[in-house]
């Protein structure tokens, strides 16, 4: 069978929102209202102009009183099951009216809703199911035969990934018992070995104590004794002290007369050594004075030896640029005459030269000569 269409499942989907509007309306309209409340929302109604709807929810009240009187008089009975059938007719038909008549009148559905008091939390629940349905609905509507098998083999990847996830959780946890087991195991031996190092301890604390005893007692006993040692000791010490200050007085008296004689010749020393010093100072003063008296010699006679120092700086200075100028001189001579008798060898070599060419131009003049002689001679013969 096909699946509807997209507009076919809206409209389904439109009427079960409309359903789920009137539900959610009917929410506000109090339960079993008693004469007073029913009394305040109708004038409440009346007074801002809402008419139908005042009317439309005092039927509906009405007809929820005789249908709740007749199923309590006539339980059991066909004429009061024929009349409850009757009654719920009108009461289905005044319902439909008044949520068309809220839904037109907004000032009279804020009333219903400022006076309706708490909402019933079943019919909120209710309500919360219709909208699960109308979704659930509209996914089933909307969806094609393809779709359907594709989300059912997707479900079905989903439950056999389920089963293997069991399986793994399954092994997990007897893994986990089996570590509980190894951890609940290694927990008693170590609670056996603390239960034993809690019972050395007590055997360790209890001996210590016993030696903390014998050591405070050892300690009273030492204490008392160095009380009884102190006590006779300091005894002897005030017996030495007060024969001390009796020596100390006598000493003092005694050397009352050594300190009055050794102040005499503490007085004269001080009076020698004032004269000593002030013989010091003038001899010191006299020798300030010489001292000054040379200084001033020494620095005139500096002066006079700058002045023939740098006189005699000038002659020796004099004396070597001489001497200097003595050697440059002689240097230069020794170099002149050199160059002279290096141009005297290389005039002579020129001459020599010369004199030799011309030597061999005689030469040989005198030969052509000799020869043209000769020939002259030949001929005549």
């Amino acid at each position: 069978m096909h699946k509807l269409t997209s507009l076919e499942a809206q409209r389904v989907t439109s009427v079960l929102d409309e359903t789920l509007a009137s539900l959610n309306l009917l929410t506000f309209i109090p339960e079993e209202p008693t004469q007073a409340m029913q009394d305040e929302l109708m004038s409440r109604l009346q007074e801002a102009g809402a008419n139908n709807a005042n009317s439309s929810l005092g039927m509906l009240w009405k007809l929820e009183n005789s249908i709740r009187m007749s199923k309590e008089s006539a339980f059991g009975s066909s004429f009061g099951n024929e009349n409850s059938f009757e009654i719920s007719e009108q009461l289905h038909n005044s319902t439909r009216s008044l949520c068309r008549l809220l839904r037109k009148d907004p000032v009279a559905m804020d009333i219903l809703m400022e006076a309706g008091g708490e909402r019933s939390e079943m019919v909120l629940n209710f309500c919360g199911l219709v909208r699960d349905l109308e979704a659930i609905t509209f996914r089933r509507l909307s969806t094609t035969v393809e779709e359907e098998v594709a989300e059912r083999e997707k479900l079905k990847d989903l439950r056999d990934k389920e089963k293997s996830y069991d399986k793994e959780r399954i092994e997990l946890q007897s893994n986990l018992e089996f570590q509980r087991a190894e951890k609940d195991k290694e927990v008693a031996m170590l609670g056996q070995t603390i239960s034993k190092l809690k019972a050395e301890l007590h055997d360790i604390t209890r001996t210590n104590e016993i030696e903390v005893a014998n050591i405070e007692q050892t300690a009273k006993e030492n204490v008392e004794n160095a009380r009884a040692s102190h006590t006779v000791r300091s005894e002897q010490l005030k017996e030495q002290t007060l024969k001390l200050e009796e020596s100390i007085k006598n000493l003092c008296g005694n050397n009352a007369e050594t300190e009055k004689v050794l102040r005499k010749k503490k007085n004269k020393f001080e009076t020698d050594l004032g004269n000593l010093i002030a013989k010091y100072d003038a001899d010191m003063s006299e020798k300030q004075a010489m001292i000054d008296e040379m200084g001033q010699k020494y620095s005139k006679e500096k002066a006079e030896f700058l002045e023939l120092q740098e006189h005699f700086d000038r002659v020796d200075a004099n004396s070597a640029t001489a001497e200097t100028e003595r050697k440059i001189l002689a240097e230069t001579a020794a170099i002149n005459a050199a160059a002279d008798k290096m141009l005297a060898d290389a005039a002579a070599h020129v001459q020599k030269l010369v004199r030799g060419m011309f030597d061999r131009v005689i030469v040989a003049k005198l030969k052509k000569k000799k020869g043209g002689k000769k020939g002259k001679k030949g001929k005549k013969k």
